[in-house]
């Protein structure tokens, strides 16, 4: 990302290091340990958006904005190992500076002092944009030669008269805690220097080969050797951490946060405590952490993973760069020990920390635990503070404040000194096992337990620890809440599992052309109020668990296709937290609201993998308490159709209300499944003797004129109309009938569009009725040639009322009838391609859910991942239901760009639309 920009939203599958030419500048250097770990885990995960961290620094006074934007370039303009690319040495991964004079580095400018909230407006889409992965493929393969987006950005936003926030967001590859922190020291300096014009000081910072050399010194050492021979001796018999909540998930892009600001009182209880004890406030919290988690565990010492600096060589404190540790700390903790007891052990782990802190916690982990795979050392993250929370511009007070400190696994406990000289606490959850009320209630008991015994310091740790603050913050006892949840109530169908026979659809997309990776759709719906992740991402996964489509594998080998099922226990849409993205939009305008979903559309459908069965993921915009969201749903193709998306919206909210608490055992919904037995039943039906006797009207078809080959063209120039259709006959459905009929005499006279006699046209229209009620791609598509010179619709009506079995068997008979699969493939060519499909209606959902308004929708059509057009023009027709049975109808044309230009394509739409209209209108 840029100064200027937020991070990259967008994250297609990249290696750590793709082989690209060996790093020829001579200031490439090896990444740091730090930086080694987190682009190890960032590769692993390209998706995952937890590594980008932030904070903003609020200025209440009078700011000049000019001046402060040129500091920040400045001082990122001396730091330039901030903006690097990545390239492979002959030792591992190596950084190259990039330095590029004409890419500007200050700050972008943001106003909200419009807002109803105008700093929770500007830090919802600060969050937002965090909760986009980057692009580590840029960082390798920069589009522009000799440029790559930065790691560490910001934004000035005005919140109010004299009210400034200086918004700041990067990824831990690029700088930790400590380096930022030199980082505002020095935009502050510059600021101050420019405004009170007077020469700023020389750079205080080293270059990051100080940290290089550092670690590459101490790697070889018998230091090395012998400080991880201490952590192994001191940590002998250790068994890992138990999960505080009982199970584990994997840390969501965003973790859930609750501050609190302990009083002047409590304040005053820790540092009285504390320095009787002779130690620090934070090893009172370290100590006060320890008893917090032996009491939600039961086990008799606690095993926390605290947060180091790892700058102990000469010059390395001056680095900003990534160089921070995370190495284990084990304090014993029984409920009849004091918290004068605690305090001491807290001192002297966090003094043996100090020592050893420069072996990475991983390897000591790994040494420790030999089974240990994890990307950090085990526990609940405790992270100890120092950093100034307040600095000087130019005498304007800089509130520092905290947004985000990377992957939260469980629980992670933050403490600093607020500029008041207050205790803050910042706690961190992961949203997949806590629900914003739990960690109030977290966070209060933890606030109480420490005031609590700091106030009575030689108090069994057992009598303060049972006393927490329910989630209204009265005091409570007793053990801490339950952690039960309501039951799946309904048969899950994943006893579903297993190979599954290629489907008509999947056939199709194996002859499309474009990477079938990228075939996806998109739904957009309104959402309730409030709603809470817990509940909603337990409804989500239970409907991949109910529809086998859901946890589909499409795998590929030598040209060969194939199909499985995964089990509910191996699919991403099942055991995959971050397959649910909550983005916060409380206080957003429209604009960038629409902004921010596109954003998340794109990345959600560059995040699917049907290889790797990933192939359903969800989008949360969390509008807050009063005001209704939007849920994006994602899938691959071959999953969904319209049917699928009217079963989903339907067993949706039912599942969440059951799970939140607040709804009747959902029984009604019945069991969902059957899609095995339906892919093998047509398999039996395409070698049937009634589907062979088909085999002659096929064949005729194919015997017509050849097919014309269009060239292909990407995207396509798009429009939409809309026209309205009485209730038909029995046959053909009208709306085919009419706009076929339109689409045959607006192609008569116009060659592009047929192939010299008719209008090749390929129909993909709805599931038949005896499809199993399970999600997946039941559609079928079969070909028909249409006069051009027909008169009116009738001739089109008899058409397609002659083609048999409403056309299911040309496919059958070409892909799963071994016998017939010499069928001209694409029969009767590739042509206009039509699809029909059945709108989401409000009215047939739960209150409260249902598409988004139409205009919101707009964005997401050029994000399907439709493939190449192969014909002149492609063209969906949506419909919903009417007064008196008549047919609403939305056509999304779109039209070959190498074939017709923009206004040429809008007026052929609006004209066969409006043909099609006169056609559909009751005669006389």
């Amino acid at each position: 990302m840029s100064a200027t920009s937020s991070p990259t939203p967008a994250a297609p599958a990249a290696p750590s290091v793709p082989a690209v030419p060996a790093a020829g500048a001579p200031d490439a250097v090896p990444l740091t340990a730090a930086q080694t770990e987190f682009l190890a885990a960032q590769s692993a995960a390209p998706g995952y958006a937890g590594h980008n961290v932030g904070q903003y620094v609020e200025l209440a006074g009078p700011v000049d904005t000019e001046a402060l934007r040129d500091a920040v370039a400045a001082a990122l303009d001396e730091a330039p190992w901030l903006r690097f690319r990545l390239t492979r040495g002959d030792d591992g991964p190596r950084q190259s500076p990039v330095r590029s004079p004409g890419r500007p580095r200050r700050p972008a400018l943001l106003d909200t002092s419009g807002a109803a909230d105008p700093v929770a407006a500007a830090l919802g889409l600060v969050r937002g944009q965090l909760a986009c992965p980057p692009r580590l493929d840029l960082l390798t393969d920069p589009p522009v030669p000799g440029d790559v987006p930065d790691l560490a950005g910001s934004v000035l936003v005005t919140v109010g008269p004299g009210h400034h926030l200086l918004v700041q967001f990067f990824h831990q590859l690029a700088v930790d805690g400590h380096g930022l922190a030199l980082l505002n020291h020095r935009i502050a300096e510059l600021y101050t220097a420019a405004v009170r014009g007077r020469t700023a000081g020389p750079s205080p910072f080293a270059p990051v080969t100080a940290l290089v050399e550092a670690e590459s010194a101490y790697a070889a050492s018998a230091e090395r050797r012998s400080d991880l021979a201490a952590w192994t001796r001191r940590l002998a018999g250790a068994a890992p951490p138990a999960p505080l909540r009982g199970r584990s998930a994997p840390p969501a892009d965003t973790a859930l946060r609750r501050t609190v600001l302990l009083d002047a009182a409590d304040t005053a209880a820790v540092e009285a405590a504390a320095r009787s004890a002779g130690v620090t406030w934070g090893e009172a919290v370290l100590a006060a952490t320890a008893a917090h988690t032996t009491a939600r565990t039961g086990a008799a010492e606690a095993l926390l993973a605290v947060y180091a600096a790892a700058r102990t060589a000469p010059g390395t404190l001056r680095v900003p760069a990534a160089a921070v540790n995370i190495l284990p700390v084990r304090i014993a903790a029984g409920r009849a020990d004091t918290f004068r007891d605690l305090l001491a052990r807290a001192a002297a782990e966090t003094a043996f920390l100090r020592r050893h802190q420069r072996v990475r916690g991983t390897e000591v982990a790994r040494a420790v635990w030999p089974g240990h795979t994890g990307a950090r050392v085990p526990g609940p993250l405790v992270n100890l503070r120092p950093f100034e929370t307040e600095l000087d511009f130019a005498g304007v007070p800089g509130r520092v404040v905290s947004l985000a400190s990377g992957p939260v696994d469980d629980l992670a406990v933050s403490a600093s000194r607020s500029p008041e000289g207050l205790l803050r606490l910042d706690l961190d959850a992961n949203p997949a096992l806590y629900e914003p009320a739990e960690l109030e209630s977290e966070a209060a008991g933890f606030a109480a337990l420490l005031a609590g015994l700091a106030r009575r310091p030689r108090t069994p740790v057992g009598r303060i620890a049972a006393v927490r603050p329910d989630a209204d913050g009265s005091a409570r006892s007793g053990a801490a809440p339950s952690d039960a949840v309501r039951p799946v109530p309904v048969p899950a169908g994943d006893h579903e599992a297993g190979p599954l026979t290629l489907l008509p659809a999947a056939h199709r997309l194996r002859e499309a052309p474009g990477p079938a990776e990228g075939a996806h759709e998109h739904v957009l719906l309104e959402v309730p109020a409030g709603l809470r992740t817990a509940p909603l991402r337990r409804a989500l996964t239970t409907l991949a668990r109910r529809h086998p489509a859901l946890r589909l594998a499409l795998h590929r080998s030598h040209g060969v296709w194939s199909q499985e099922i995964r089990p509910a226990a191996e699919a991403p849409a099942v055991t995959d937290a971050t397959n649910l993205r909550r983005y916060p939009v409380a206080g957003l305008a429209p604009g960038a609201r629409d902004l921010l979903v596109t954003a998340a559309a794109r990345a959600a459908g560059d995040a699917l993998d049907p290889a790797a069965a990933s192939v359903f993921r969800a989008a949360w915009f969390d509008a807050g308490p009063a005001e209704p969201g939007r849920l994006l749903l994602t899938a691959h193709a071959l999953c969904v159709d319209d049917v699928s998306w009217q079963l989903l919206l339907a067993e949706l909210p039912v599942l969440y209300d059951w799970f939140a608490g607040s709804g009747a055992p959902p029984g009604a919904l019945g069991r969902a499944g059957g899609l095995t037995a339906w892919a093998s039943g047509l398999a039996t039906t395409a070698q049937s003797p009634a589907r062979v006797r088909e085999l002659p009207y096929w064949t005729e078809l194919a015997d017509g004129p050849a097919a014309r080959a269009w060239p292909a063209a990407e995207g396509g120039h798009r429009t939409v109309t809309r026209f309205e259709v009485p209730a038909g006959p029995p046959g053909p459905h009208p709306v085919d009938v009419a706009l076929l009929a339109a689409l045959a005499r607006t192609a008569d006279g116009r060659p592009r569009l047929h192939d010299g006699a008719r209008l090749p046209v390929e129909l993909e229209l709805p599931r038949p009725g005896t499809a199993p009620r399970t999600a997946g791609r039941l559609s079928t598509v079969h070909g028909v040639r249409l006069p051009l010179d027909a008169d009116g619709p009738d001739p089109v009506r008899r058409l397609l009322a002659a083609v048999p079995d409403g056309g299911r068997g040309q496919e059958q008979l070409r892909h799963l009838n071994p016998q017939t699969s010499a069928l001209p493939a694409g029969t009767p060519g590739r042509g206009v391609a039509y699809r029909r499909r059945a709108a989401l209606h409000a009215r047939d959902c739960a209150p409260g859910w249902g598409p988004a308004p139409d205009g919101e929708w707009t964005a997401l059509g050029a994000l399907r991942g439709d493939p190449p057009l192969t014909g002149p023009v492609e063209l969906t027709a949506t419909v919903a239901a009417g007064p008196a049975g008549a047919h609403r109808v939305t056509v999304h044309w779109r039209w070959s760009t190498t074939l017709f230009d923009a206004s040429e394509a809008a007026g052929l739409a609006e004209a066969a639309t409006a043909l099609a209209a006169r056609f559909a209108a009751p005669a006389g």
